[in-house]
């Protein structure tokens, strides 16, 4: 691949990612004159169109579309490509991007954990993001991602962090007014407290049952979701960390304890950001000290409670 040819495919990748010329040229610097004569010579040497241009609008062909994500794929792996071979082993710095759930898992146990990190190595820089939303991690700008749940087969590195505890609460009131919670199937008839997952399954050896949220009260935020189950608001699902302190107090109580579910919580990296020594160096610090920060944070929870009841 000559130098033309490769200043055309970069020009291409930052004209489709900001979506004009002229965003295009301010975020790299070059003049749009210039971008647009290496796009065009571009489309030239392949022989197809790889954009619509007009006086109002630019987008990707069908064509543009593929090539761009194969592009930004390479392009990707170049990178990491070139940062592996000049790393050293003997000076951690750089920056690594991390995404992770939110909440109270996120602001109570990873960014502690990420601001001690941080201090440990501080020519490394950190840039913590929280969302639940599924980032693509192969073509995403981020080195190490947090999730929970169950992961399906890829070519990530996934690493175990801990297992937690999910469990089904509702206030002594809401039992007293629509009866105990004896089954699954009951849930179908009560109100429920759920976040983004409006299915709920419940799994034992050669017993399955799914049950799907029709009324309730929804919100993605596991602090107030136990807010509202202690108002009686209906039947939530939350992991043990959120809710062991209500239970302790009496302010819920666990419906359905042989239906528990455990949860995985993981790292989960791409291969070659993976084998850059940052951002190992930062997995393997999650993953010594997060299980006993888990457990204290049970422990916590429980001891307020009994301390300060009234809080």
């Amino acid at each position: 691949m000559n130098n033309i040819h490769w200043s055309g495919i970069r020009s291409f990748i930052a004209v489709a990612e900001h979506g004009s010329f002229t965003a295009a040229a301010d975020a790299t610097g070059l003049s749009k004159a210039g971008l647009s004569q290496q796009v065009t010579a571009l489309e030239k040497a392949l022989g197809v169109q790889l954009l619509y241009r007009t006086t109002r609008i630019l987008r990707l062909t069908e064509v543009g579309q593929g090539y761009y994500e194969m592009c930004r794929q390479g392009v990707n792996q170049l990178c990491d490509a070139d940062e592996w071979a000049t790393q050293t082993t003997q000076a951690l710095s750089g920056a690594i991007h991390m995404n992770s759930v939110g909440g109270l898992i996120g602001e109570e146990l990873i960014a502690p954990l990420l601001i001690q990190f941080q201090k440990e190595y501080p020519a490394i820089d950190v840039i913590l993001d929280f969302s639940s939303q599924r980032v693509d991690l192969i073509d995403g700008h981020y080195d190490i991602v947090m999730r929970m749940g169950e992961l399906p087969d890829s070519t990530l590195i996934a690493r175990r962090l801990h297992t937690i505890t999910t469990r089904y609460v509702a206030s002594p009131a809401f039992i007293a007014e629509h009866g105990e919670i004896q089954h699954p199937h009951d849930l179908q008839n009560v109100p429920l407290i759920y976040g983004s997952v409006n299915e709920w399954q419940f799994i034992r050896p050669e017993q399955q049952y799914r049950i799907q949220a029709k009324r309730g009260f929804q919100i993605a935020n596991g602090r107030v979701m136990v807010q509202a189950a202690k108002e009686g608001l209906g039947v939530a699902r939350l992991a043990d960390v959120y809710v062991a302190s209500a239970l302790q107090s009496g302010e819920l109580v666990e419906v359905l304890p042989e239906w528990r579910q455990s949860t995985p919580l993981s790292l989960i990296c791409p291969p070659a950001r993976y084998q850059l020594e940052r951002v190992r160096t930062l997995a393997d610090w999650c993953i010594a000290e997060f299980e006993t920060r888990y457990t204290q944070m049970l422990g916590e929870r429980a001891e307020v409670t009994r301390e300060f009841p009234s809080l």
